[in-house]
């Protein structure tokens, strides 16, 4: 019998006990398609000739979670981990730590050669039947693989969590340069007031709200816990008082019958009060002749008249700070839709948990970041006059497309009730301003580090070209996935499904977008971490054949190899000056680390290859006189 026939037989012993209530497949079972899907989800690299089962821990019985058995070693994935590799012959012990009567809630440890020791809590298998068969496989087996070593490298992009957190951080980017365009008008330091106190409410803890944008007559700007708000930011008390009464002299801001609250600047409130008494004692504040009552009438602000016009310029301390605390609101939201879109995909993917954690949380924080260095940046361009500049084109386009598609990129960015019309146009225009700054803002601060590596010689010409239209693309895709699904979102449910609908699409648009660009400019332009990889593979032929690696070895270098190679090292070998150097660098110590383990091989006496020696010259000899003589 082969190798393989032994171990069949090993496994077909030990087999049905392993199993709880799934299919153990043995070699001459039929299993081709659940065998094939393993091999792809977490047995990469395995030989299919050389596989004698599988124990399918999949519910749809799909064999792509499980226990895949070969001739020389065993792969596994549990849930939430990443897949593992066994050798057989690599097993110094294994044992079983019991915890009750269930065999499949127990723990399995094996521990290896070299010390390293890998613990199975999978609860779908039971520990005993596995551990008796490994115990018996090592025992048996030799060292010999017929599985190819391959190298490859693959950066983990997750356009979708990229795509779909830039375009929540679009939406509300987006959204506030919308709404700060008033800070450009005559009175825009009054806008920049309103929104700066309803931002500091919000943040101290209060209920506020802005509804002035629906232009009411004579309606309240701003609503906290409750109390209508009029804000009036005039250059004295006086005049923020004067604001507040019409041609006839009555005052304008009623709710109920009863005075809105008048807030004005911290440093005219005295004055402004003292303006209101005045009014109450001439009778100009109906139901109100109490003039202690202008106290409770007048609101002090929470910023100054010179704070307030600062705030609507650009690169004044005011005017950051507001724009920073915006986007620290902005950046939190992304963090978070980036950070659970990538956990999933890679919990999916079959990753660890905390692996898959510690990844969310750095795409989080990449994304979040761009979205708070945009939100920041792009307030600033338009307050210092890009979004002026851009009027005119931006209603040209909107010119061109109409009321009815005016009104569909409106509303699938703009917050609050849906407009049509010459409404939906003009807004339209000025959506599509913040549009255009927020996407080449988003793509500059993204190419940034690209920027700075091919100064510092990390990476290309033609690598900064490629990653400049990969990260073009995947933001435009994700805007216009937004686009579409608001759209669509808004139909179905307004609101709620307009966000749900604009992140649903942004995810697939922009994912869809990124690979397609990479795939095409990838047909012309090679990524220089391809190039590095190539080297690194001619490197590591050379030094098999001189360290005269099997394959057993091979395939263990790589896999320590891949645990190596990240974007940092590849960038890092592309700015070396001996490129094949670095290679060998990176690789010489990890394959003297292998041969080290070795059996040692002692000196041959000479007396012993001389009886060798003879013994191989007599059996020639011998050999020789048996063939036929020939004429």
């Amino acid at each position: 019998m082969s190798k393989k026939d032994d171990l069949i037989n090993i496994l077909k012993r030990y087999s049905i006990h392993m199993s709880t209530s799934f299919d153990f497949y043995v070699y001459g079972d039929s299993f081709s398609k659940q065998m094939n899907n393993a091999i792809a989800k977490f047995a990469n690299g395995a030989n299919p000739d050389t596989v004698i089962g599988l124990y399918d821990t999949t519910i749809s019985g799909n064999g792509k979670k499980g226990y895949l058995f070969t001739e020389t070693k065993i792969y596994y994935s549990e849930m939430f981990s990443k897949p593992h590799k066994i050798w057989y012959d690599d097993i110094y012990d294994v044992y079983v730590k019991e915890s009750g009567k269930d065999d499949a809630k127990n723990t399995l440890t094996i521990i290896l050669n070299d010390g390293e020791k890998v613990v199975v809590i999978d609860t779908l298998i039971n520990k005993t039947p596995l551990m008796d068969f490994l115990k018996s496989a090592r025992d048996y087996c030799t060292v010999t693989s017929n599985n190819s070593s391959k190298l490859g490298y693959e950066e983990s992009k997750f356009e979708g969590a990229v795509a779909g957190g830039l375009a929540t951080g679009a939406y509300g980017q987006v959204n506030k340069l919308y709404d700060e365009e008033k800070f450009h008008a005559r009175q825009g330091h009054g806008y920049a007031a309103e929104r700066a106190n309803n931002l500091y409410d919000k943040l101290t803890g209060h209920d506020a709200k802005i509804v002035g944008d629906d232009n009411i007559k004579n309606g309240a700007d701003r609503i906290v816990d409750g109390a209508y708000i009029q804000s009036k930011y005039c250059q004295s008390g006086q005049a923020c008082i004067n604001e507040c009464f019409d041609k006839e002299g009555k005052f304008r801001y009623l709710v109920d019958g009863k005075p809105m609250q008048i807030e004005v600047p911290s440093d005219k409130y005295e004055a402004a009060v003292q303006a209101m008494e005045e009014k109450i004692k001439a009778g100009k504040v109906p139901g109100v002749s109490d003039p202690k009552e202008a106290k409770n009438i007048v609101r002090k602000g929470h910023f100054t008249y010179e704070q307030a016009k600062n705030i609507a310029k650009a690169g004044t301390v005011e005017s950051l700070t507001y724009d920073a605390v915006n986007g620290v609101i902005i950046a939190s939201s992304v963090f978070g839709v980036t950070a659970i879109i990538t956990l999933a995909t890679n919990l999916w993917n079959g990753e660890s948990f905390d692996k898959s954690l510690k990844l969310a949380t750095y795409s989080g924080l990449k994304v979040g970041g761009t979205a708070f260095i945009t939100t920041v940046l792009t307030s600033q361009l338009s307050k210092a006059g890009l979004n002026s500049a851009l009027v005119g084109s931006s209603e040209a386009i909107v010119g061109i497309l109409g009321p009815k598609a005016s009104a569909i990129l409106v509303n699938a960015f703009r917050n609050g009730s849906n407009i049509y019309g010459a409404a939906a146009m003009k807004s339209a225009a000025k959506l599509l301003r913040g549009n255009v700054i927020t996407a080449g803002v988003t793509v500059v601060v993204l190419s940034s580090f690209d920027i700075a590596n091919i100064f510092r010689g990390r990476i290309s010409g033609k690598q900064l070209f490629k990653n400049l239209t990969n990260t073009a693309s995947t933001v435009a895709g994700g805007t216009g996935g937004w686009l579409g699904g608001a759209a669509i979102g808004s139909a179905i449910l307004p609101g709620v499904g307009t966000v749900v609908g604009g992140l649903i699409g942004s995810i697939a648009a922009g994912r869809l977008a990124g690979e397609a660009s990479d795939a095409i400019i990838g047909n012309f332009i090679e990524d220089d971490a391809d190039e590095m990889v190539r080297i690194i593979q001619k490197q590591f032929e050379s030094l098999a054949q001189d360290y005269l690696l099997n394959q057993k070895e091979a395939e263990k270098c790589v896999d320590r190899l891949g645990e190596k190679l990240d974007g940092k090292l590849l960038k890092d070998m592309f700015a070396s000056k001996n490129r094949k150097e670095f290679a060998r660098n990176l690789l010489v110590p990890i394959v003297e680390d292998e041969t080290q383990k070795r059996k040692h091989i002692e000196a041959v006496p000479d007396e012993r290859i001389a009886l060798s020696l003879k013994e191989v010259l007599e059996d020639i000899s011998d050999s020789a006189e048996l063939q036929p003589e020939f004429a």
